[in-house]
């Protein structure tokens, strides 16, 4: 079986972070390489067809070589959705193949499916709406059915109106490779889903398309807030402990007296967890210095970023990024309410900045729950900043003096030492 990994996405939801979704960093190694280290072990497949940008071809042939993974790198050169990356490799599609997003984190049970039908999609039962393509099947998928045929796809449909609760994944299977490829030919358009509408068209005509519920770990990569669940599912499933706690440390780590290590963490090459400092439930990437007395929590830090005598709550840092002493990154609403990043309820109660490659923020300055903060970007010292600022932007505060004579009036502080005696 063929494995076709689509790596061409923009990810325009990301902003601030602005590294391709499948390089971002986890536990020193870009998800890429995670993803397809799980799949090279479950499935040996025979081939893995990589479909990406023109812009990251090299990094992924190099994460593709690292891993002895036999291959090929099929370059999509514009954006055009689902049906046209498969269609930029439909020369190297026949027999059977797997579709899989690049950046989708799935558990193992995902390549113990038993796939039989001419198409086989895959189903995950959720409890609340998803914006994305829900599956319409004979028999109630909800309660009865583990596998059934599938009568439509129906893209984002409104929350109310789902024909069931499985929101179709991308993790599509195609018994023949040449049929999928005839079908994503017939539908044409400037609609970015084509390839939904060659799958209602393969039903329409009668073939066997299946669907199979899968009930493992989903994490999306769609907004930058979801690195943090991507984070934390690569600490719960640390497998090298090199520290007590459920630690991983590489070479050249070094960690000075009185700080604290609570796990599950990753500690990146390099890194400087200075005096005093905690770091907890983290992931720190190359180069991050956490000097005196920091507090680095639930956070994602991407490498060479600088702390010292911060906070920072809940936070996806992209990297090369820098905090002035006494500045704090809040993570939480007085009111208790979840936190909205634009227009977008993330659904997290607890969230920090948001911040792309090459910012600074200077000393004593306090920025609230869920902004973002575009690349290369200074905010100014004692700035209190509740909006998200665009890339390559400087905010500063304008401060008023007033000055006038003192005549002081010394006391002596002798009168009070008898109280603390």
């Amino acid at each position: 079986m063929k494995i076709i990994i689509l790596a061409a996405g923009q990810g325009k939801r990301m902003w601030p972070v602005q590294t391709d979704k499948c390089l971002i960093p986890f536990l020193g190694k870009p998800l890429l390489y995670h993803n397809l280290k799980k799949i090279q072990a479950a499935l040996n497949p025979s081939e893995v067809i990589i479909v990406t940008n023109p812009n990251i071809k090299d990094q992924i042939s190099k994460i593709k070589d690292e891993l002895g993974i036999f291959g090929t790198i099929i370059i999509q050169v514009e954006p055009k959705g689902m049906a046209d990356a498969i269609l930029s490799a439909k020369d190297l599609i026949d027999g059977e193949i797997l579709i899989l997003n690049a950046e989708d984190i799935l558990g193992p049970s995902i390549f113990k499916t038993d796939f039989k039908g001419d198409v086989v999609l895959t189903g995950l039962k959720v409890d609340k709406y998803f914006p994305g393509g829900y599956i319409k099947a004979t028999g109630n998928p909800s309660t009865t059915l583990r596998t059934g045929r599938v009568q439509a796809i129906v893209e984002k449909p409104g929350e109310g109106n789902e024909p069931s609760d499985l929101v179709k994944l991308v993790a599509d299977y195609f018994k023949d490779g040449k049929k999928l490829v005839e079908y994503l030919e017939k539908v044409t358009g400037d609609t970015d889903d084509l390839y939904e509408k060659a799958l209602d068209k393969m039903i329409v005509d009668g073939m066997d398309v299946k669907f199979t519920k899968y009930s493992g770990v989903w994490i999306p990569l769609k907004y930058p807030w979801q690195i943090l669940a991507i984070a934390a599912y690569f600490l719960d499933n640390i497998d090298q402990k090199i520290y007590p706690g459920k630690v991983m440390m590489e070479e050249g780590v070094k960690v000075f007296e009185g700080a604290v290590i609570k796990g599950p963490c990753y500690i990146g090459r390099n890194c400087i967890i200075g005096n005093n400092s905690m770091v907890r439930e983290s992931n720190l990437e190359e180069g991050v210095v956490t000097g005196f007395s920091s507090d680095i929590t639930r956070s994602y830090i991407g490498p060479n970023s600088w702390f010292h005598t911060n906070y920072v709550g809940d936070s996806v840092i992209e990297g090369d990024f820098g905090m002035g002493s006494g500045a704090v990154l809040a993570n939480l609403r007085l009111d208790d309410h979840t936190i909205r990043v634009g227009e977008v309820d993330s659904g997290r109660f607890k969230m920090g900045l948001m911040v792309g490659k090459g910012s600074r923020v200077g000393v004593n300055a306090s920025i609230m729950p869920g902004v973002r903060v575009g690349a290369n970007s200074l905010v100014g010292p004692g700035v209190v900043l509740h909006e998200d600022i665009k890339d390559n932007t400087k905010i500063l505060v304008k401060q008023e003096y007033t000055i006038s004579d003192h005549t002081p009036s010394l006391t002596s502080y002798d009168q009070f030492r008898h109280k603390i005696k």
